[in-house]
């Protein structure tokens, strides 16, 4: 078997592989020889059958199953002779085959790409100090409680803050409605004043199943600036009027959002707040590294982490129309960072060489387990088996560099 490399990209090199037909036609005949052992069919004894009759009915099958086993044998092969170290299944490209010709295969393998590292210790960053009272404790507890509230029906009149499910229908000047101009199923809040302070005034008061003639001035920044600033006339039929109400700030409240009891929550809360600092630190840290570097990355690892965004856009959109392109443009920009990110932080790991012991991953495991209230050994085998027990070596490895780059760092606490 010969074969030539060539590197069109950094992080992709195309190997083409060429087997001589002596070779490949060794493995046909074996197949053939087995076919014909086993192959039952009438008018021939079992083991009898022409070699040009099950050439003729199965040959393009047999050649098939050849090609599909002997292949990636090849390509493991010249790939580990090349010391190619893939980042991805190789895609093969094509297949030139005939009885009596050589077989040659093109096949494309993403690897992560070289990358001259600079200057990453002693990085100056900024760490802010904050203290955390229990004021700032006690707005988290209700941004919490609002994340958490509830909308219901209100049976009388709405007022302030109160949400309504209306249509409105465009009037004219005079009270005639506009062809064309109905919003059906609108909701939204009295004093946000969306349309305008006097549309918001005006709903005060109103019921479910009324209707009421408004008045008011778009607001200046309305978002369709040819209104902005106009007179806008409606017919405003309400469906509901409806309220927030917020959940009771107790131990039932905590064990709800995954506390122990509200002191634990509050504690958790606290905790949090007062490491932010350390995390925006890290966070600055980083963004600071990957802004001093320029290249490619592997189309692959682009792939997967769009088609990754596109998944979540369509689980949050439960079964309504999505632009997929739109939501891979969006993301593309994340997407490269995230990826830089991620093999520079490789690429240091590896020259600190930083690695995860056997102690921390099963530190890891026994964690999630307990959390899952699982066996940690029928977690390890579940990650085994689905890929994703390297993927927490590799968060594992991750989380040391960055502390690396930590400890190395020139940190000014402002």
């Amino acid at each position: 078997m010969n074969f030539t490399v060539s590197e069109p990209k950094p992080w992709k090199r195309v190997l083409e592989i060429e087997v001589p037909s002596a070779s490949i036609q060794t493995e046909l005949d074996e197949a053939y020889g087995r076919y014909r052992k086993e192959m039952r069919i009438p008018g021939f004894r079992q083991g009898k059958v022409p070699l040009s009759v099950l050439k003729a009915r199965f040959g393009n099958e047999i050649r098939a199953e050849v090609l599909e086993r002997k292949i990636p044998e090849y390509l493991n092969q010249a790939r580990e002779e090349a010391d190619i170290d893939p980042i991805s299944q190789p895609v093969i490209e094509d297949i030139s085959f005939d009885d009596g010709e050589d077989l040659k295969v093109r096949a494309v393998l993403e690897v992560k790409p070289p990358i001259e590292l600079k200057q990453y210790k002693d990085l100056r960053v900024i760490r802010k100090v904050v203290e955390v009272t229990d004021e700032n404790v006690a707005r988290s507890l209700d941004a919490l409680r609002e994340r958490y509230a509830n909308i219901v029906r209100v049976d009388g009149a709405a007022e302030q803050d109160h949400f309504l499910m209306a249509d409105l229908q465009h009037l004219d000047s005079s009270g005639v409605p506009i062809i064309g101009r109905k919003e059906e199923g609108q909701f939204f809040q009295i004093g946000t004043e969306r349309l305008g302070e006097a549309f918001d005034k005006q709903l005060i008061g109103v019921k479910a199943d009324e209707e009421r003639r408004v008045d008011t001035v778009y607001p200046d920044d309305y978002a369709e600036e040819d209104l902005a600033g106009s007179q806008g006339h409606f017919l405003v039929k309400v469906r509901d009027v409806l309220e927030k109400q917020l959940p009771i700030l107790d131990d039932a409240f905590a064990v709800d959002v995954g506390a122990e009891d509200l002191d634990d929550l509050k504690q958790s809360i606290k905790e949090e707040m007062e490491q932010e600092p350390d995390r925006e630190m890290r966070t600055k840290l980083l963004e600071q590294i990957v802004a001093d570097y320029d290249f490619e990355v592997p189309e692959s690892m682009l792939k997967t982490y769009l088609d990754q965004s596109v998944s979540e856009a369509r689980s949050r959109a439960r079964g309504q129309e999505i632009d997929e392109e739109a939501i891979r443009q969006e993301y593309r920009p994340a997407a490269v960072d995230q990826i830089k990110r991620y093999l520079l932080l490789d690429a240091i790991g590896d020259e600190e060489q930083i690695e995860v012991t056997k102690e921390e991953l099963d530190g890891r495991l026994e964690r999630i387990a307990e959390r899952g209230q699982m066996p940690v050994d029928q977690i390890r085998r579940t990650f085994r088996d689905n890929g994703r027990l390297e993927r927490i070596e590799s968060d594992i490895r991750e989380e040391k560099v960055v502390e690396f780059l930590v400890q190395h760092a020139d940190i000014q606490v402002e």
